[in-house]
């Protein structure tokens, strides 16, 4: 029963049942009494490398023809914004609308 924060590093721990999902984490949450704060980092921006290779994110700016970010292409980040907006910060958005006023975060 220690507190922790939960990292959202993927689209994959948005959604879903049990402890391993920001919607899992809000509906275990709320079924207490009283409901206990939950807090995430939000952390899968676009061509998010940090040069280690450790912590590569999954949504690019450009991506190569083998589905890797091309980090070495010149331009803007349009394309990478649009997908982290529409299918990362969107869908977190969402759940956190669905359990306001129901769970602290």
């Amino acid at each position: 029963d220690v507190p922790s924060a939960y990292w959202l590093d993927t689209k994959g721990k948005i959604l879903g049942s049990g402890s391993n999902t920001m919607q899992g984490i809000l509906a275990d949450a709320a079924s207490k009494s009283p409901p206990q704060l939950v807090t995430f980092i939000v952390y899968d921006l676009p061509n998010r490398d940090c040069h280690a290779k450790a912590s590569n994110g999954e949504i690019c700016c450009t991506y190569k023809v083998d589905g890797s970010c091309d980090y070495a292409k010149a331009g803007d980040c349009s394309a990478g914004l649009a997908e982290y907006k529409a299918e990362y910060i969107d869908k977190i958005v969402s759940l956190l609308k669905e359990y306001e006023g129901r769970v602290p975060i």
